[in-house]
């Protein structure tokens, strides 16, 4: 199946079947958190997460469903893993987050920023095209960025999920910190 390249550098399509469908695009917010540990003494740790909101996508994939991601770069020259970050969000009570950074005062972080590996080939004039065979069902993101620039855009995160949200097992539970489980 061939389709238009998506319209805008950074944009993000998606295609499996004969349906072509643009993601959701919401604005990335940061939350940063430091245990009291951290703040009273300068011995703790602390953590950095990227969210969105809303609890699910609009834009879904059946579940064990082959499909295509078609993200538009600047340009694709470069190695598209440093340009694409797929990845799979938790999601909460009124948003998904996904953790980017795990550090301690010791020096030690943990980047838990996980991208979902993937093979892509060059699509179009300045597009990529990744295959998935299916993801689990669940909350995802794309961002794709431009190696070459940095410049003061906000940065998009394009949505999509897999399968029947509430089947998910990265959802969780309402507790009394308000987090669905």
């Amino acid at each position: 199946m061939l389709a238009q390249e998506p319209e805008y550098i950074g944009e993000v399509n998606l295609m499996y079947g004969d349906k072509v469908l643009k993601t959701d695009k919401e604005y990335m917010t940061s939350l940063t958190r430091a245990d009291v540990g951290l703040i009273l003494f300068g011995i703790g740790s602390g953590h950095s997460k990227i969210a969105v909101p809303g609890r699910a996508a609009t834009d879904r994939i059946p579940e064990k469903t082959e499909f295509h991601i078609i993200a538009r770069a600047a340009d694709n020259n470069s190695d598209p893993m440093s340009v694409v970050r797929v990845f799979k969000f938790e999601v909460h009570h009124n948003s998904r987050r996904a953790e980017v950074v795990n550090a301690d005062v010791f020096g030690s972080s943990n980047q838990e920023f996980k991208s979902i590996k993937f093979n892509a080939v060059k699509y179009g004039k300045s597009s990529y095209d990744i295959l998935f065979s299916f993801l689990p069902v669940g909350e995802y993101g794309v961002i794709v960025s431009n190696p070459n620039s940095r410049d003061s855009r906000s940065t998009l995160i394009y949505c999509f999920g897999v399968g029947d949200p509430k089947k998910s097992n990265n959802w969780r539970y309402y507790g009394s910190d308000g987090v669905y489980n």
